[in-house]
């Protein structure tokens, strides 16, 4: 061992583990915004590129991918970032993800080729497997359990702003031509930075270094838990934020405009629930998910039963309240399954099963309106869903006292 890997304090006894600040908090409140902004920064922009790309054959089908390709990859490749996270440690792969993110975001402004973009979209995307499971890896090494949830609070309020002006800018490059949204990516380097600067890798990785293995087995049920709460959880997240613009145009609102506009009033409750998340964290993550499931209940259920657009409006609020919660929460539940050997691989298939959820909801959706008849009744039956998910983790936290086996789940 080198003593060069390891401070020496007074008398070459080892020194007191460095421990994280505001800087590297801060820092990962913005790195893990870099994951979301891959997908809603083109969002806006879609028109602007069907109308560039429309040689491109069919491209309906082809160019709304480049949007949800990220998305894609981190299902795929998160868990196997997390695996080298956890393998080989978290600091050198988060500063590769992010170099992967800024070139493949760029790589678009800077070459005109369709299949170009296609590529850039995915090396952006596997960047983002890696940012997004080292973030929250690290959040969880670097900080006691309850300023970890003051971080992850304020990446939900920060998030929620972010994304607002990453969409009105968005916008207005694209005004200027289809590859200047693409110029939004840049924003990765001056983190990577940062990062370069500030982070460090967590002492219990110095402490492991030269194990080539774990100590311990993954533990492969815990996590199969921790992806099947969370598919089911996002699956019912997702139906608001995909489905809301066309059920307002079938409640009667038809201006692209006013429906924007009307869309991002409710939003307002993401970083109220983001603060919510942080004032109910004493009571556990289970009382948190019992809490989101009513929050779809009655948010889902309202808009399922709406009788017009404004009334459709004070539901959907409710339900992004509970959205504001949801992320967080899951997070920290998932980071308090894991010891740090297994942390990175446990955030990484965390990841991966929310991201799958985005592809599995449109199309449960699209069934669930067959069955009933119609989109407003499909909002009405996933609120019914909620409220039946919201009984039975009560049931389950219930009965915790006397089956410590349940308590397991929540």
């Amino acid at each position: 061992m080198r003593s060069s890997e390891y401070p020496q304090g007074q008398g070459g006894a080892p020194a007191a583990p460095r421990k994280a600040d505001w800087r590297q908090g801060w820092i990962l409140v913005f790195s893990g915004f870099l994951p979301v902004m891959a997908i809603i920064a083109l969002a806006p922009t879609l028109p602007t590129l069907l109308a560039h790309f429309h040689d491109v054959p069919n491209a309906r089908l082809m160019v709304p991918l480049l949007i949800t390709a990220p998305s894609a990859c981190i299902a795929l490749f998160a868990p196997a970032a997390g695996a080298i996270a956890d393998r080989f440690g978290r600091r050198r792969l988060l500063l590769w993800s992010m170099a992967f993110y800024g070139a493949g975001g760029l790589m678009p402004f800077a070459i005109d080729n369709f299949w170009a973009v296609v590529a850039g979209r995915v090396v952006i995307g596997v960047g983002e497997a890696g940012v997004l499971t080292v973030v929250n890896t690290l959040l969880a090494d670097y900080y006691e359990e309850k300023e970890r949830h003051r971080w992850l609070m304020i990446q939900g309020v920060v998030g929620s702003v972010l994304g607002t002006v990453t969409i009105a800018s968005s916008g207005f490059l694209a005004a200027q031509g289809w590859q200047y949204p693409f110029l939004v990516y840049a924003v990765a380097i001056p983190i990577l930075l940062a990062s370069l600067a500030f982070l460090f890798e967590p002492e219990p990785r110095k402490q492991a270094a030269g194990q080539t293995a774990a100590t311990t087995p993954f533990p492969t049920m815990t996590a199969l838990m921790v992806c099947g709460v969370t598919v089911v959880l996002s699956t019912i997240y997702y139906v608001q934020v995909i489905n809301f613009s066309l059920l307002l145009k079938e409640l009667g609102l038809a201006d692209p405009k006013s429906i924007g506009l009307s869309m991002a009033l409710p939003s307002i409750g993401v970083p109220i629930g983001a603060v919510l998340f942080k004032l109910t964290t004493r009571y556990g993550a289970g009382a948190q998910i019992v809490l989101v499931f009513l929050g779809y209940a009655i948010g889902l259920g309202g808009i399922g039963m709406a009788p017009d657009y404004q009334t459709a409006l004070a539901f959907a609020f409710v339900q992004q309240l509970a959205n504001g919660i949801i992320v967080p929460a899951l997070i920290a539940w998932t980071q308090s399954k894991f010891s740090f050997e297994h942390r990175g691989r446990g955030m990484g298939w965390w990841a991966s099963s929310f991201f799958v959820a985005q592809f599995l909801s449109p199309a449960v959706v699209n069934l669930m309106r067959g069955y009933v008849g119609n989109l407003q009744g499909a909002f009405l039956a996933f609120g019914l869903i909620a409220a039946a998910c919201a009984l039975l983790a009560c049931l389950l936290r219930w009965r915790a006292p006397a089956a410590p086996s349940s308590s397991a789940v929540l």
